[in-house]
C-alpha cells in the first residue's frame, strides 16, 4: 500500500506539477479529516477522494431522477495503448464479421474507408431500415473497393436503435464467424454540438490504422478476452451513469442468474462499438430478444432495453467466461496505461469491493474479492484461519489431515491453503510452518504465482483478489470460512457457469458458539446450501445432530481413530499416579472452563485429605493462575508437544473434559483410549459413555455434579489405578448413523459433479 501511494504521488507530481500535486495533497487531507467521523470510508477501495458527493451518493438519484453509478477507475484494468505494434501475440481468427447498422447513409463513405484497414478477410453484414437506403447501400459497396468475403444488407424495423439490429437481424452470422467488430453509424443529433466527433474517436481507436486494428484483434485474440472497446471519450467520461436505466438493466441481467447492484462498477463500450468473439456473447444472444421487446421509436435518449443492454454488455461477456480490454489509439496519460500488475477485475464482482456493517463488525467474515483466470488444471483450496503451529488445535489439525488426504486422492491437483485470519508467522526472513505444509511456497494475496504448492496469506483481504478458475474446489473448515467459500462458489457460478460442491468440513455446531444473533444467523446459513455442499462430520454424534436438523445429500462422517503420534508415544509400562487431566481452554467457552475449576475447587473442599495428595494439570491452554482461584497443586502445561501429552496420558488416573455441544471433542475418548477414567457431558444426541466404559457423562454441568462425579471416579483410581499400570489402547466403539465413513475418493467423487448455475446470484451483501 505505501509503495503504491509512493508511486500515485510520483505521477501526480510528474503530470500536474509541483503547485497542482500540493493542491491534490491538501484535498486528501481533508478527505482524511472528514473519513475520520466516518470509519467505514476508510474501507472503501478504488475511491481517490471518499469525500467526493458522488461517490458519497452512489446508487442515489440526481437531480433529474437518474440513478448515480460508480464508473470505473483508471487504475482498475488500464487502457492498452495500440497502434505502436507493441501488443505481444499473434492474431488467432482466420476471418471476422462486420455488423453495422447504418441509420445515416452519408456517413456510409467513412466507415468503408475504415475497413479497409482490417488485416484479416471479413464479411460485412450491414442493417438499415428502409429500401431506399438499401439500395443506396449497396451502391456504395460496390464503388467503395472492399473484397468482403460475403455482404449482406437487411432491412430491419426502426426499433432499438443499432442495438437491436446487431444482437437480431444477424443473430445466425455469430455461429459462422468466431470475431467481429459492431459499427453504426453514430450521429447523436441530440447532442451534436458536443458530441460530433464522438463516431470519429472511436472508428480511429477501433480500425484507424492497419497498426491500430492489428494490435486490437491480438489483443482479442489474448487468451480469455472477449471484447476489445476504446477507452471513453473525454466529453463523455463525466456523464457515465445508470440514467434511467437500472431498473430495465436490472431485469435484463437477472435472466442470466445475475443482480444487478448500484455499488457495481458501471462500465461499458459507450457508443457501443468494440471488437468482440462470438462465444463471448452467447448469454445475450440465447435471450432470443425480438424486434417487439424494444420499444417504438421516439427519440429517447434514454430509459430503453437497447441503453440497458448497451450498459450490461460487458457483465454478459464475462458471464460467457470471458474477460474485456480497453483501448486508445492515442497517446494516453502515463498514470492510466498498464502499470497496475494485478489480475482482471470483473464487473460482476465489483460490488463486493464494498464492506457492510457485518463483515466490519465481524472482521472473520470479511470477504475475498477475485480476479477470474483461465486455467484448465484442478485445483484444491483449504480455507482455514490459521496455520501457526502454536493456534494448530484438533480442528485445525483435522482439516489439514483430511485435505492432504484430498491432495493423494488427487495426485495431479496443484494445492492452494488460503489463510485467512492470522498472518503466517515469520522468523527472521523465514515463514513459520506446520511440518506438514513445510513445501509449500508462501505468497502474498494480490501478488500470486500459480505453482503445485501453495499457501496464500489471505488475512489483509481489503483489496487485493484471490485468483479464481473454474477448476478450483474449496474447502471450508469452519463457518466463517464457508462465508466465503461459497461466496467465491457463486463468484464461479457467475464467471464459468457452473462450479463444483465446496466440501464442507463440519467439525462441530458451530451456531453453539454464540447467543442468538447475526453470527448465530451466519453460521447456521452455511448448514442450509444443501446442493452446493459435501458435508464431512467430524463424529457420528455431531452427524446425527446435523442430520436433524439439516438436510445434506452428499455426506461423509469420520469415524474416531486415535492419533498416531499419540497411539505411538502411549507408554504400557507406566505406573498410575494420582494425576487429573482438565482439558482447560479458557478462550474456548463450549469447554466451561469456570465450571471446571469451580468443580474440581468444590471436591477439594469436600475432600482436603484426600485432594492434597492429587495433582491437577489444566492441559489445552495456557492461561495465568489467578484464574483458577484457590485451586491448590495445579500444573498448567498449555499446549504441550504430543510426546509429553502422551506421557501424562500414560501416568494420569482421572480425567475431566466438558464440551456442551453435539460433538464429543477429541480429548475425552483420547483420555478414555489411554486408559483414564474420564468425566464429560451428555448433550441431546451425545453421550459418550456408549463409546467407552470409562467414559462417565454427566447430564447437568454444573460444579456440584463435577465434583460428585470427580469424587467418584477418584475414589475408583485409587482402589484400582494407582500404584500400578493399567491397559492403554482401548477400544473406542464406533456408532451406527447410515452415513458412510470418510473416504477422499469417494468425497472427490462427489464433489466434482458440477453445480448447475443458479437462477440468481446469491452473493451476500453482508
Amino acid at each position: 500500500m505505501v509503495l503504491r501511494t509512493a508511486k500515485k504521488a510520483a505521477i501526480v507530481f510528474k503530470t500536474k506539477g509541483a503547485r497542482g500535486f500540493l493542491a491534490q495533497l491538501l484535498r486528501y487531507f481533508a478527505s482524511r479529516i472528514e473519513n475520520a467521523r466516518n470509519p467505514l470510508m476508510w474501507l472503501f477501495p478504488n475511491v481517490t477522494s471518499p469525500a467526493d458527493t458522488k461517490m458519497r451518493n452512489i446508487g442515489a438519484l440526481d437531480q433529474i431522477g437518474a440513478v448515480i453509478a460508480r464508473p470505473i477507475t483508471d487504475e482498475t484494468n488500464p487502457v492498452t495503448h495500440v497502434g505502436q505494434g507493441r501488443i505481444p501475440g499473434r492474431i488467432i481468427f482466420d476471418k471476422v464479421a462486420v455488423v453495422a447498422h447504418i441509420f445515416y447513409p452519408e456517413v456510409t463513405e467513412s466507415i468503408f474507408q475504415h475497413l479497409k484497414n482490417i488485416p484479416v478477410p471479413f464479411g460485412l453484414f450491414v442493417t438499415t431500415d428502409t429500401e431506399d437506403k438499401r439500395q443506396s447501400l449497396d451502391r456504395a459497396i460496390s464503388a467503395s473497393g472492399l473484397h468482403p468475403i460475403e455482404v449482406e444488407i437487411r432491412v430491419v424495423p426502426n426499433r432499438g436503435r443499432d442495438v437491436a439490429p446487431k444482437y437480431i437481424a444477424f443473430k445466425d452470422v455469430y455461429g459462422r464467424y468466431p470475431a467481429f467488430i459492431h459499427l453504426h453509424s453514430k450521429q447523436s443529433l441530440h447532442a451534436a454540438g458536443a458530441y460530433a466527433t464522438w463516431r470519429d474517436y472511436l472508428l480511429g481507436n477501433l480500425i484507424g490504422s492497419k497498426a491500430i486494428a492489428t494490435d486490437n484483434l491480438t489483443l482479442l485474440s489474448s487468451e480469455n478476452v472477449g471484447a476489445v472497446y476504446p477507452e471513453h471519450a473525454d466529453f463523455i467520461k463525466n456523464v457515465i451513469n445508470w440514467g434511467y436505466d437500472f431498473p430495465i438493466a436490472k431485469e435484463l441481467v437477472a435472466k442470466i442468474g445475475l443482480k444487478l447492484d448500484v455499488y457495481g462498477t458501471l462500465e461499458f463500450p459507450s457508443g457501443s462499438m468494440y471488437w468482440g468473439r462470438s462465444d463471448a456473447i452467447r448469454p445475450l444472444l440465447d435471450l432470443n430478444l425480438d424486434y417487439a421487446d424494444f420499444p417504438e421509436e421516439a427519440g429517447q435518449i434514454d430509459g430503453t432495453l437497447a441503453h440497458a443492454i448497451e450498459r450490461t454488455l460487458l457483465l454478459f461477456i464475462e458471464k460467457s467466461g470471458h474477460t474485456w480490454k480497453r483501448i486508445t489509439a492515442e497517446e494516453p496519460k502515463s498514470s492510466r496505461v498498464d502499470r497496475d500488475e494485478r489480475g482482471f477485475s470483473p464487473l460482476i464482482s465489483s460490488e463486493s469491493q464494498f464492506p457492510g456493517i457485518t463483515q466490519v463488525t465481524h472482521r472473520e467474515t470479511l470477504r475475498l474479492t477475485v480476479t477470474p483466470t483461465c486455467e484448465a488444471r484442478e485445483r484444491l483450496n483449504l480455507l482455514v484461519p490459521t496455520i501457526s503451529p502454536a493456534h494448530i488445535f484438533g480442528g485445525i489439525d483435522t482439516a489439514l489431515k483430511i485435505f492432504l488426504e484430498f491432495a493423494g486422492a488427487a495426485p495431479n491437483s496443484d494445492i492452494r491453503v488460503i489463510v485467512t485470519e492470522s498472518q503466517v508467522d515469520r522468523d527472521g526472513d523465514d515463514f513459520v510452518l506446520p511440518e506438514v505444509l513445510k513445501s509449500f511456497d508462501v505468497q502474498k494475496l494480490g501478488h500470486e504465482k500459480r505453482g503445485r504448492r501453495v499457501v496464500v496469506d489471505a488475512t489483509d483481504r481489503l483489496y487485493e483478489p484471490l485468483e479464481l478458475s473454474e477448476r478450483d474446489i474449496f474447502v471450508a473448515t469452519a463457518w466463517w470460512t464457508a462465508v466465503n467459500a461459497y461466496r467465491l462458489q457463486d463468484f464461479q457460478k457467475a464467471f464459468f457457469g457452473n462450479a463444483a460442491r465446496v466440501i464442507y468440513i463440519i467439525q462441530d455446531f458451530e451456531p453453539g458458539f454464540y447467543g442468538w444473533s447475526t453470527k448465530y444467523a451466519l453460521a447456521d446459513a452455511t448448514y442450509r446450501r444443501d446442493d452446493d455442499t459435501v458435508a464431512i462430520f467430524n463424529s457420528e454424534e455431531l452427524a446425527t445432530y446435523m442430520e436433524k436438523y439439516y438436510h445434506h445429500q452428499k455426506k461423509a462422517v469420520i469415524p474416531y481413530r486415535p492419533n498416531a503420534k499419540i497411539d505411538a508415544s502411549l507408554n504400557s509400562d507406566a505406573v498410575r499416579e494420582k494425576i487429573i487431566l482438565f482439558y482447560s481452554r479458557p478462550s474456548a467457552v463450549r469447554n466451561c472452563f469456570e465450571a471446571g475449576i469451580d468443580g474440581l475447587h468444590l471436591w477439594r473442599r469436600r475432600n482436603p485429605t484426600q485432594a492434597a495428595a492429587w495433582k491437577v494439570y489444566c492441559i489445552g491452554e495456557a492461561f495465568e493462575k489467578h484464574r483458577a482461584g484457590h485451586l491448590h497443586n495445579i500444573t498448567i502445561t498449555g499446549k504441550m508437544p504430543l510426546a509429553d501429552y502422551a506421557d501424562l496420558l500414560s501416568r494420569a488416573s482421572v480425567g475431566l473434559s466438558l464440551m456442551i455441544s453435539p460433538h464429543p471433542s477429541y480429548p475425552p475418548l483420547e483420555m478414555a483410549y489411554a486408559g483414564i477414567r474420564t468425566i464429560t457431558n451428555s448433550y441431546e444426541c451425545k453421550n459418550l459413555s456408549e463409546r467407552s466404559d470409562l467414559i462417565i457423562s454427566i447430564d447437568s454441568v454444573t460444579p456440584e455434579e463435577i465434583a460428585e462425579a470427580i469424587e467418584a471416579q477418584v475414589n475408583i483410581a485409587e482402589q484400582q489405578m494407582v500404584g500400578r499400570p493399567s491397559a492403554i489402547k482401548n477400544p473406542i466403539r464406533d456408532l451406527k448413523t447410515g452415513i458412510p465413513h470418510f473416504e477422499a475418493l469417494d468425497v472427490m467423487a462427489m464433489v466434482n459433479k458440477p453445480v448447475p448455475s443458479i437462477e440468481r446470484l446469491r452473493h451476500s451483501d453482508l
